[in-house]
């Protein structure tokens, strides 16, 4: 009886870890975007995998506004060349911390009065954070800032890459990714 309720013990405190993991390293990442410490976004941060997000949704976002209907092979080569220009500008250290923590592609167009990004201050508590998460195996979503509606929330994509939680993917709220895609349309004229 004692070794079956060790067992358990330690499952269960193992479980709670796996819990607890992901969301430290959000906080970590979140007080380094603050902070604009380089070195730890760059280490909190997955850049290739958060470049080809962010240049799937973009390139979304224009076919959609355009009513463009193409195949996914074609769109994928679609957003590896069109969306360049567009995603480069959101693709570092200083880039990814200034979309963070503005709530806005600043490096692409100036934010607007009452833009709201995630902090500390912004994402909430820890219990509001794992509210808003979704866990799977190596994986972690997260929706923030918390006090914003659902549709006004970046949605942050983390994997378990070489023992840390690392960002992989950043959902933009759809309204900033139209006007990215109308950024891509006068990129693409020009």
């Amino acid at each position: 009886m004692r070794h079956t309720i060790r067992v358990v013990t330690v499952l269960a405190l193992v479980w709670i870890g796996y819990l607890a993991w992901p969301i430290y390293d959000l906080f970590v990442l979140i007080r380094a975007v603050e902070t604009r410490d380089a070195g730890a976004v760059t280490n909190g941060v997955y850049f290739d995998a958060v470049r080809v997000s962010l240049s799937n949704q973009v390139v979304d976002a224009y076919l959609r506004r355009a009513r463009i209907q193409i195949g996914p092979l074609r769109r994928n080569m679609a957003a590896a060349a069109i969306a360049n220009p567009v995603v480069e500008r959101l693709i570092s250290p200083e880039a990814v911390s200034q979309l963070l923590s503005a709530g806005w592609p600043t490096p692409v167009l100036p934010a607007p009065p009452g833009t709201v990004g995630i902090t500390t201050d912004t994402i909430g508590t820890v219990w509001r954070v794992f509210a808003n998460s979704e866990y799977g195996f190596g994986r972690f979503e997260v929706a923030a800032p918390a006090g914003l509606p659902r549709q006004r929330r970046f949605r942050l994509q983390f994997r378990l890459l070489q023992w840390r939680w690392r960002l992989v993917g950043i959902i933009v709220p759809e309204h900033i990714v139209n006007l990215l895609a109308d950024e891509l349309v006068t990129a693409v004229q020009k």
